[in-house]
């Protein structure tokens, strides 16, 4: 086009040159003076026209370079451009989007876009993309968008309306649609994966919340356990055999170690409730509750076990490990329900990354390494996920009747154990709870409390400094301690508890001690009375459990400790323990 411009100029000059010399010719009267004239508007007119011949000259240059850094932005941009016409047919596609669905520009130029679509997002571009193109301003698509070659990437789709022509010709220059789209599958993914985070942080918040509120509601209702058991165990304890009201009051301690388990499930669940801790062989476990698991089980499912041999041992308590394995199956025979099925306890042993423990309840607590996993899976009604996001929440429940302590009780004892969970569910389709313990690598020691015996008419000696917040506490333990032999001291907290030691200390031959306390808890108060005197004789007392209190006074020289509620022969037995044992002597 500059050729032509160029020629096209010279062409002009040489003609007014021709006219300039015709007409001298044609007009022989023009003097001298005239011609020179004429001659001299020629010269201007030939450096005009240069000048103009120059100046297109450099506008065609700077038009060659705009094109070319048009087409380098427009290919070579960071995102995929499009140019759709009416019907949504590809007109114009850059390099950028061609590599994006590794196909050539050839085998779009001309192709509806919504091919480029997967599944059910086509019919979505389809439907709507009449209104989009419309009026594009202040919309947007998201859409997966398929490859040639490797997996479909998730598209986010802004567009806007050309009026004027781009790439190749249009017809009648009818507006077209400038689709710029980009690649947001990372995004999606971190978005997801932040909505997943969420989510597991604000059920383990929940969880938390719940926890630290069932641990408080049974420490207090322990306290009152403890006046029910221990006034009915003293009035057992008088009365012969033969009372008429013995057994109304067998009956209130029976119902007070039922209250006492309920207590124990809600420790479970705030974390707090390992009693006896060992070595556990989870095959030799479940061996020992098949009768009892199959006689749980809905007659119409059958119970199946997928065991594997020689599995390391797993750190626990046996009663809280069984307890997992009968809620877990009783829900599954529940999801079965009246139809036929089957349930399945398998077992194995893996080792667990931190990408596969980030899926899990408690992944927070959960650290790499081996773990023994218990497998209970169903093929009852399956659950939907907004009923899987409250299954572990206190007194939930599907079902008309029942406490809902089940799972929630299960993961509080997972907690406890420093382990984690998973759940698999879908609607119709089934269960599957998987429950991973960390494994023991090496046998060690197993720990098992076995206190002596008591014997019937055994008495205790000597005075016992009673120290408990709870005046009600307090009357029933005198009685108790009178009961069994002892003289009392008592006080309500722990400043007066130290004031007594202080003149008294060489009467008091132990120190019972209440752990939770305003002002000056049973933790404190046993450092200052250690201070007082490095040997004393200390046991505490609590509704929490032995495993929870026991760290806190690792290598501190406890004398022994007694769990809330507490009938009057496991007192009688803890304080004959504590005082049998040989005084330790040692820096404080």
């Amino acid at each position: 086009m500059l050729h032509e411009d160029q020629d096209a100029a010279k062409q002009l000059r040489e003609r007014a040159e021709a006219s300039i010399i015709q007409r001298r010719l044609d007009m022989p009267e023009l003097s001298a003076g005239q011609f020179d004239k004429l001659l001299h508007e020629l010269q201007v007119h030939q450096i005009e026209l240069e000048i103009q011949n120059e100046e297109l000259r450099r506008a065609m240059v700077e038009l060659e370079r705009s094109r070319d850094q048009f087409s380098l932005l427009f290919h070579q941009a960071p995102i995929g451009y499009l140019v759709l016409n009416e019907v949504g047919q590809i007109h114009e596609v850059n390099e950028t989007f061609c590599r994006m669905v590794s196909r050539h520009r050839s085998q779009l130029i001309g192709a509806s876009f919504s091919e480029c679509m997967e599944g059910d997002d086509r019919g979505v571009f389809l439907a709507r993309y009449r209104a989009f193109f419309t009026s594009p301003v202040g919309k947007n698509l998201e859409s997966l968008i398929l490859r040639s070659q490797g997996p479909a990437f998730y598209a986010h789709m802004e567009g806007a309306i050309l009026n004027a022509p781009l790439g190749r010709p249009q017809p009648h220059n009818t507006p077209m649609l400038l689709l710029a789209v980009t690649d947001i599958t990372e995004r999606k993914w971190a978005e997801d994966k932040r909505l997943q985070l969420e989510r597991q942080m604000q059920q383990t918040q929940k969880l938390e919340s719940l926890g630290v509120l069932a641990g408080g509601i049974a420490h207090d209702f322990n306290n009152l356990l403890t006046i029910i058991l221990g006034n009915a165990s003293l009035a057992l304890d008088e009365l012969p055999s033969v009372s008429p009201a013995y057994g109304s009051l067998r009956a209130i301690e029976e119902s007070s170690l039922r209250a006492a388990e309920l207590c124990r499930q809600m420790l479970a669940y705030s974390g707090k409730g390992q009693f006896v801790i060992e070595n556990i062989h989870l095959g030799v476990l479940i061996d020992d509750m098949v009768s009892l698991l199959k006689a749980s089980v809905s007659k119409k499912a059958i119970l199946n076990l997928n065991l594997k041999e020689g599995l390391p041992a797993l750190r626990g308590d046996p009663s809280q490990i069984r307890q997992i394995i009968m809620n877990l199956v009783i829900n599954a025979s529940e999801a079965v329900g009246e139809h036929s099925g089957v349930i399945t306890i398998s077992s194995g042993v893996m080792e667990c990354s931190r990408d596969y423990l980030r899926d899990t309840y408690l992944e927070e607590s959960a650290a790499e390494g081996l773990y023994v996993w218990l497998e209970v899976a169903d093929t009852g009604c399956g659950m939907e996920p907004d009923i899987q996001h409250r299954i572990f929440e206190p007194f939930f429940t599907t079902k008309f009747t029942g406490r809902g302590l089940g799972l929630s009780a299960v993961l509080g004892i997972v907690r406890g154990h420093q382990g984690t969970l998973k759940v698999y569910s879908e609607p119709g389709h089934g269960t599957t709870f998987r429950v991973l313990f960390p494994a023991v690598p090496d046998e060690k020691a197993t720990l098992i409390h076995n206190a002596d015996s008591v014997p019937a008419d055994w008495k205790g000696s000597g005075t016992i400094l009673l120290v408990d917040d709870e005046e009600s506490v307090r009357t029933l333990g005198i009685r108790m301690l009178e009961r069994i032999g002892f003289k009392v001291l008592s006080a309500m907290d722990g400043h007066e508890a130290i004031e007594i030691y202080r003149d008294r200390r060489d009467d008091i031959a132990l120190v019972l001690l209440d752990l939770t306390m305003p002002y000056m808890d049973g933790e404190e108060t046993f450092r200052e009375l250690r201070r007082i005197d490095p040997v004393v004789r200390v046991v505490m007392s609590s509704g929490y459990t032995e495993s929870e209190i026991a760290p806190r006074f690792a290598g501190k020289r406890l004398s022994g400790f007694l769990q809330k509620p507490y009938a009057l022969h496991e007192l009688t037995k803890c304080l004959r323990h504590a005082l049998n044992s040989k005084p330790r002597t040692g820096n404080a």
